[in-house]
């Protein structure tokens, strides 16, 4: 039989509280393991690491990866190489891509002036039209858009990053005369 004096009943006392503690710290790890498989896996979806389309798990590329990398829309005339980085002075040669965006899967986003004394490629924009076909090819892979919507938006970043059912891709550019206003064109995949 145990003697409950004083001392065992310190020493039991602290065997409870070691086995709580180790308890809490162990449900913690594990909320915490949880949670970080969680952000991996959002990290994995933002990026487009993984998309998986008709059961088959594509991969992106990385930036890295890509030679050849350009934008074709015919009806404005315009084929043009892209670069990376959507910052003023990036766009001020280029068409831009969202670094938060994907590269083949999921939503390219791109932009670029239409109007100053730089290289304004997407100055036509607002003449796409419903049904209008963007063509997107990197490394000799083309992938073929039809305009979806062409309209004008208050934040670019929500359409620059926005998840999509099917592979997109996202225009943005400047509105002259509409300061904090954006043109926004999406074309789905065919």
């Amino acid at each position: 039989m145990i003697n409950y004096n004083r001392t065992n009943l310190n020493i039991i006392s602290l065997l409870i509280t070691i086995i709580i503690f180790s308890l809490i710290i162990f449900i913690l790890n594990l909320i915490n393991s949880q949670n970080s498989d969680k952000k991996n896996m959002a990290y994995i979806n933002k990026i487009g690491a993984n998309i998986e389309e008709n059961n088959i798990v594509l991969q992106d590329i990385s930036l890295e990866e890509i030679i050849e990398w350009k934008i074709i829309i015919e009806k404005l005339n315009l084929e043009t190489e892209i670069k990376e980085g959507t910052s003023e002075e990036q766009i001020k040669e280029n068409v831009g891509h969202y670094t938060s965006s994907n590269y083949l899967y999921g939503n390219v986003s791109l932009k670029a002036h239409n109007i100053g004394d730089n290289k304004n490629y997407f100055a036509n924009l607002k003449d796409l039209e419903i049904g209008d076909e963007i063509k997107y090819i990197v490394n000799g892979k083309e992938n073929v858009y039809k305009v979806i919507s062409n309209q004008i938006i208050n934040n670019e970043e929500e359409y620059a990053c926005k998840k999509y059912e099917k592979d997109t891709i996202t225009l943005i550019t400047y509105v002259k005369d509409l300061e904090g206003k954006m043109r926004c064109v999406i074309g789905e995949k065919i």
